[in-house]
């Protein structure tokens, strides 16, 4: 059941939209939240949708100018990987500019918002714990190496920092090396280059069940991002026993599946078909599970992707594919809608400093490796704390080796400091203000009556889609969850249609496509007809019989 939320005096909505130095913890997240609803009664609605593992409330807040249900959605959801805490601060800070900004809140005016700030509050929490490493699941208890043991198997702090990073170990049967480009930085070693491998690499701690794997039973239990219904990932460390078993991963589900406007849906997390959009492959539609995405869809995916890269101004972006079980996924294969996935920040990309001193200047790329470009990129912003020098330890598993603890700080890589995410909230509200701009628009145009006999109308009318996009998504008229356009003449008693449906359905429109409707109608006096459906909003005129 949702709870409502009636909020009276909190703290002054200006003394904290933006003022913590730190990610915040769910308290904290509560309260921007809550004080952002409070502020902003008329165009706000704060609701827990469900409870997390740990009891934590899952909030959403609406964000919308009148009756949010009667006008297409857009639904934003983030914090399903708990290790990915810049979407959830992007997300609480698109709200609270949102309806703050009058020039943007007029967009709540036609349009409505559905931000899920943390989906996976359990996991997130952990950044805020006495020991700090990237944590991905909830609360649940999970035996992740069937042993018939819980969380036996944890990490440990062998440096005593406070963070969980890596170990790597000389060995012979290593196969990983120092980086050439970066000494801070290990590579798999490439064979076809000449490299033979000196190191094993392993997360921070101690074969505790002495079962030969490491680390691999301890706390946090199921990575929401992993638990969809679509591509669910069956016996993966971390998805869960089956799709959808998780409390959180229900709630979502239950409010996206009876909240019938949403349009699209936006998933702030480790994965991206925004910058890059999803490429049209025939051979995975013909399947007779679909595993591609379809071709109308794909062309729209192109579109809003160059509308994204445009607005923003985001290059470089990384490579991050879907993810099995994933939420976006979820939302388009089996929701039904368009469903596009950002990081919504990564580190750019440094080239070298040239050494103007030589004749002759060599032109220096920026590193194609992930965790050189963000240490580069972390050196030139001269932050402190990205990474942990590496530190030779006395490891009990390796008594006669030599082991060093460091690497890239846990949660660094892709949570920058909260003063870059400013600019990113900015960078994305004008995307989401261009595509709201783009979204299908219907409308009923050249209404024509024509008297046919004393008592008898011929009326036809032409339904069109106005938007730059279409009225819904293809793989949404092979689903059940997507309502069709739907035409209706509304008659008096004392009218009656001689031909033509009284109901007309069908599926998406494209931009710009028309469908026209006639009928004939028998008496006097006015009849309304209305066209469209939840995703689009219903459009309604009311024509005189003559």
């Amino acid at each position: 059941m949702k709870k409502i939320f009636i909020l009276a005096g909190l703290l002054a909505f200006s003394g904290c939209a933006f003022a913590q130095s730190s990610y915040p913890n769910h308290a904290q997240l509560s309260a921007r939240l809550k004080t952002l609803s409070s502020k902003y009664a008329t165009t706000t609605k704060l609701e827990s949708i469900g409870k997390s593992k740990g009891g934590k409330d899952l909030f959403a807040i609406t964000l919308s100018k009148g009756d949010a249900s009667a006008k297409p959605a857009i639904a934003i959801l983030a914090g399903a990987d708990g290790a990915h805490l810049a979407g959830t601060e992007v997300a609480l800070q698109l709200a609270e500019k949102l309806v703050a900004s009058d020039s943007l809140a007029k967009i709540l005016e036609t349009k409505t918002f559905y931000i899920i700030p943390s989906i996976n509050p359990d996991a997130q929490e952990q950044f805020s714990a006495k020991l700090k490493f990237e944590r991905s699941g909830n609360d649940v208890d999970t035996d992740d190496d069937r042993d018939g043991r819980l969380n036996e198997d944890p990490f440990e702090d062998l440096n005593n920092d406070g963070q969980i990073t890596w170990m790597r170990i000389e060995d012979p049967s290593g196969t990983f090396i120092i980086s050439k480009e970066d000494p801070r930085v290990m590579v798999k070693a490439d064979p076809s280059k000449g490299e033979v491998g000196k190191y094993i690499l392993l997360s921070e701690g101690i074969d505790n069940d002495k079962d030969g794997v490491f680390n691999e039973d301890g706390v946090g239990g199921v990575n929401i991002d992993k638990n969809g219904t679509y591509d669910y990932p069956f016996f993966t460390q971390g998805s869960g026993e089956y799709a959808a078993s998780e409390s959180e991963t229900k709630a979502l589900l239950d409010f996206l599946y009876t909240t019938k406007n949403i349009y699209a849906v936006f998933t702030f997390g480790p994965a991206n078909n925004l910058s890059e959009a999803t490429k049209f492959d025939k051979s995975k539609t013909l399947k007779r599970i679909i595993t591609g995405i379809l071709e109308k869809d794909a062309s729209v995916g192109e579109q809003i992707s160059k509308l994204y890269n445009a607005q923003t101004g985001l290059k470089d972006a990384p490579a991050m594919p879907q993810t099995k079980g994933n939420l976006s996924q979820t939302a388009y294969y089996h929701y039904g809608r368009l469903s596009f996935s950002t990081p919504t920040w990564w580190a750019p990309k440094v080239s070298a400093t040239k050494d103007s001193t030589k004749k002759e200047i060599k032109e220096v790329k920026a590193s194609d490796n992930e965790d050189i470009r963000f240490l580069k990129w972390a050196d030139a912003q001269q932050l402190k704390g990205s990474f942990v020098a590496w530190q030779k330890i006395n490891h009990p598993d390796f008594p006669n080796q030599t082991v060093e603890v460091g690497g890239i700080a846990p949660y660094a890589k892709l949570n920058p400091p909260l003063s870059y995410l400013n600019e990113t909230t900015d960078k994305h509200l004008k995307f989401f203000k261009a595509f709201t701009a783009q979204m299908s628009d219907l409308q009923i145009l050249n209404v024509k009556t024509e008297a046919v006999s004393a008592g008898l109308t011929r009326v036809t009318v032409q339904v069109t889609n106005k938007g730059l996009l279409p009225t819904g998504s293809e793989i949404g008229d092979r689903v059940r969850w997507v309502q069709k356009v739907r035409t209706e003449v509304k008659t008096s008693s004392a009218q009656t249609i001689i031909s033509g449906k009284k109901v007309n359905l069908r599926g998406a429109m494209s931009a710009g496509e028309s469908q026209e409707y006639s009928w004939l109608i028998s008496g006097s006096g006015s009849i309304t007809i209305e066209a469209g459906n939840a995703m689009t909003g219903i459009k309604t005129v009311s024509v005189a019989l003559k």
